[in-house]
């Protein structure tokens, strides 16, 4: 495994673990809102290689394989994600839908970038 590589898991590991620790505001307590399903749609250079995790704040599932794929959620607090290139070339862009609508859109084009979203819905 390349530094680079070596680096970019490290990344993808400690992010991960932290960004899916992300508490929910107070009154976004689960149970309280209307349940949604959210789309996690990662779009970009078509064939491209990721891995990652997605899910809410209190549990995440990993995720591996190649633009354009697509993720659900089911929650009523909030979503979070958070997937990395594991090559050097391409962009990568990861797309939140809220009922069919976009809420949050961020993308990297860096060697082995990651993309963080944290997404917390309205009760």
């Amino acid at each position: 495994m390349s530094a680079a590589r070596a680096a970019a898991a490290l990344a993808v590991a400690l992010t991960s673990a932290g960004c899916l620790m992300l508490a929910p505001r107070p009154d976004m307590r689960p149970g309280v809102g209307r349940e949604r399903t959210v789309v996690i749609s990662l779009e970009g250079t078509p064939g491209l290689a990721f891995e990652g995790s997605y899910g809410t704040p209190a549990r995440s599932t990993a995720a591996r394989g190649v633009v354009p794929a697509q993720f659900s959620v089911t929650t009523t607090v909030a979503v979070v994600a958070m997937f990395t290139k594991t090559d050097q070339d391409g962009e990568l862009v990861v797309r939140v839908l809220v009922d069919g609508q976009e809420v949050q859109r961020r993308g990297t084009t860096q060697p082995f970038g990651s993309v963080i979203v944290n997404q917390q819905l309205a009760p």
